[in-house]
């Protein structure tokens, strides 16, 4: 059988930065290159086997359906874990293969010190601030995991070659960290230049990146945009059912928020002054560092907060209109009855009620039976298709 070959490379400096990088080499495709940019002031902090990588190379190992050696160190427990991550992204997306992987030295990180501390990835959005707040405040949890690091990553939903969007952005990330007593470290990352299916990789992507940092921290926290419920319908890169398969032993992936509702998660941050004077949930508009308060995820978030009776916060420069909710682009598949169904409700709980909301309820009404004609009209067709298919058949039997 063919053999992809993965091949750390020795770090290298440059400009007050680590770069940490290794190459794949597939049978009959064009070598790739996945590399990672670090602070220098982090080089005690960061992983010295090519963990990171085989979880970075994942995707792409399993669209190719090759074994792989891989010619560097891995932790054992991160293969046997990867055996079963990828026995459910091969079950759930067609064309994916499960492949059995192999290192030149397989051994256990043994970093040094207690590493009691954790880092949360965090993209400055809702559900990572809302992992970040609920575990630096104890709010909510029994026993919360003690994050001292945000890890916030150029070159996933904010392109490369936007530095100073991106240095713009992760300054409203360090307000937003620093209020809570948490570091933010930067990486860069070619990951989404190589890997061309974002929306079931980008699990993985995230785990790498965290993974880097491993003598430092014991666990990295990613927080789940679904709910436990809405993943029984929707097969999204990260969730809370195979992020934890991105672990080894000495370093555990930990899925968090995943048993809060959107609503659930603002209300709780509601009198949290630097989030709502720095949230960014918006990669649509022209100007990634701020909300353009048009696209769909920037409206559905203006009304979760207006739902909820918290107006509108000054992270929005300005409010939804009614004619903008009229014309909403609500998403495919599941995805409008997750995000919009309930907020109808919500509001009528925070006294929250207005012309918007019946306005609301009409578009998601629109939207459905849409759908549904569209539906009927797929089922018609080939019901149509295989009646004819099913007399010429008959024709032809009768010849």
């Amino acid at each position: 059988m063919n053999v992809l070959h993965i091949w750390p490379e020795q770090p290298k400096r440059r400009d007050g930065s680590i770069i940490l990088s290794a190459s794949m080499e597939a049978p009959g495709a064009e070598r790739k290159v996945l590399w990672y940019s670090v602070p220098e002031s982090e080089e005690s902090s960061l992983a010295v086997n090519a963990d990171p990588f085989v979880i970075g190379f994942i995707y792409l190992i399993m669209e190719s359906g090759c074994n792989v050696q891989v010619h560097g160190e891995v932790s054992p427990s991160l293969l046997r874990n990867l055996e079963e991550f990828q026995a459910a992204w091969t079950a759930w997306i067609p064309g994916l293969r499960s492949a059995a992987i192999f290192a030149d030295r397989e051994a256990e990180a043994t970093p040094s010190g207690s590493r009691e501390d954790a880092a949360v990835a965090f993209s400055g959005g809702v559900d990572s601030c809302f992992t970040a707040f609920r575990h630096a405040r104890a709010h909510g949890p029994r026993i919360p995991y003690h994050p001292t690091a945000g890890i916030m990553v150029h070159g996933f939903d904010i392109p490369l070659g936007d530095v100073e969007v991106f240095a713009s952005s992760a300054s409203r990330s360090e307000r937003m960290l620093s209020s809570l007593g948490i570091a933010l470290i930067t990486v860069a990352t070619n990951y989404r230049e190589i890997v061309a299916d974002w929306s079931h990789s980008h699990g993985a992507a995230i785990a790498s990146c965290l993974h880097l940092f491993c003598r430092r921290f014991s666990k990295g926290l990613i927080a789940q945009s679904f709910t436990y419920k809405e993943i029984l319908s929707i097969h999204e890169g990260v969730n809370a059912l195979t992020d934890p398969l991105l672990s080894s032993d000495s370093f555990r992936i930990i899925p968090d928020g995943a048993a809060f509702k959107r609503t659930e998660k603002i209300e709780a941050m509601g009198n949290w002054v630097e989030f709502l004077n720095n949230l960014r949930v918006c990669w649509q508009g022209p100007y990634k560092d701020r909300n353009c308060c048009v696209c769909e995820k920037c409206v559905r978030n203006i009304l979760t907060f207006r739902a909820l009776g918290l107006g509108l916060p000054p992270c929005f420069d300005h409010d939804v209109e009614d004619e903008q909710i009229k014309t909403l682009r609500l998403g495919a598949g599941p995805l409008p009855s997750f995000r919009y169904d309930k907020l109808a409700s919500v509001a009528a709980a925070h006294g929250a009620t207005g012309p918007w909301v019946r306005t609301l309820l009409k578009r998601l009404n629109t939207v459905r039976r849409e759908r549904e004609s569209r539906f009927f009209r797929y089922v018609y067709r080939m019901q149509y298709y295989a009646g004819r298919v099913s007399a010429r058949i008959r024709r032809g039997g009768r010849q």
